[in-house]
């Protein structure tokens, strides 16, 4: 073997020793780089799931009429990411209704998607007749905006028809000709009905009837100790989120009404409960006990949800 022969075979071996070298490296690096990556990616996963359930906290504290929340968690969770879900239901007079769920997907990459369904309605067979959950196929208590001649659902008068049926409980929307301060709706409301939901109203012109069921309000949150009563404390948590939302405004628009903005003025121009106006609340009872709203002059409209025939066993 001539010498040039041994210096071929000898730059050979040496390439060779230089990509073996190079390939331990790189897997050397991929190992150590792996846990690391899928640390990084589950942090920032973390991050985009914890965000999505504060944004469902909010949702819930000022935007679910009447609606309760039973769980949260996350679910269906891998690499990538998972959801966050949240169960919803009813509680009326004793009746546990079944109510659209949440779910919001989310991903370390920060692509996420919520339900969109979750407050979306389907109309009734009629045009103008009433809303329905989509899933569930509940119908919703409809507010009406007094501002609005025509709305696209026809605005209803309920009560009359409720009080004239024996044996029955219901959910009425009560919309008021006038907003009325939370002292007002207490004193005109019969003590046998329950207020379940008040609701803050819409500004100018805003259709409430074509915002699905995306509408602004508080929830009664002890009915077993006060019923039908907010507190204070009730109210200031409650102004929190309404303080909350409107710095994510601009938000979820219907032609020109932003309720993230609407629900930040509100807050700033009604800080307290003592303050604060209301435009309509949901109310909840035996179908006799509506008789003293019948044709009640304060009373601008009053839209059904949840009705049916009283059972011995609930």
């Amino acid at each position: 073997m001539n010498e040039s022969e041994k210096f071929r075979r000898l730059a050979f071996w040496v390439k060779v020793r230089r990509w073996v070298i190079t390939a331990v490296i790189t897997v050397i690096v991929i190992l150590v780089a792996m846990p690391v990556a899928y640390k990084l990616t589950q942090i920032k996963a973390g991050k985009e799931s914890r965000e999505i359930i504060q944004q469902m906290s909010l949702d819930n504290e000022i935007m679910s009429p009447n609606i309760k929340t039973s769980d949260q968690y996350i679910d269906n969770t891998s690499m990538m990411g998972g959801q966050v879900v949240s169960h919803r239901y009813k509680e009326i007079e004793g009746y546990r209704i079944p109510w659209t769920a949440v779910v919001n997907s989310y991903s370390w990459l920060g692509i996420g998607g919520s339900n969109m369904a979750a407050n979306a309605t389907d109309w009734g067979d009629r045009p103008g007749s009433g809303l329905y959950d989509r899933t569930t196929q509940q119908k919703i208590p409809v507010f009406f905006n007094p501002q609005v001649k025509k709305p696209e659902v026809k605005v209803t008068a309920d009560i009359d028809k409720i009080a004239q049926t024996k044996d029955a409980v219901a959910e009425v929307a009560v919309t008021f000709k006038r907003p009325m301060s939370y002292r007002q709706v207490r004193a005109k409301l019969p003590a046998k009905l329950h207020a379940q939901w008040y609701w803050i109203g819409a500004s100018g012109r805003a259709d409430t009837t074509m915002m699905d069921n995306n509408i602004l309000g508080i929830q009664v949150m002890a009915p077993v100790t006060h019923p039908s009563r907010l507190s204070p404390s009730d109210y200031d948590r409650f102004a929190k989120g309404l303080a909350a939302a409107g710095k994510l405004a601009p938000g979820m628009n219907y032609d020109g009404f932003d309720l993230d903005e609407f629900a930040g003025k509100y807050e700033r121009k009604y800080p307290t409960l003592d303050q604060a106006k209301f435009a309509g609340v949901i109310v909840t009872g035996n179908s006799e006990a509506f008789r003293p709203l019948d044709k009640a002059n304060w009373i601008y409209a009053s839209s059904a949800g949840f009705f049916k025939q009283r059972s011995v066993i609930k």
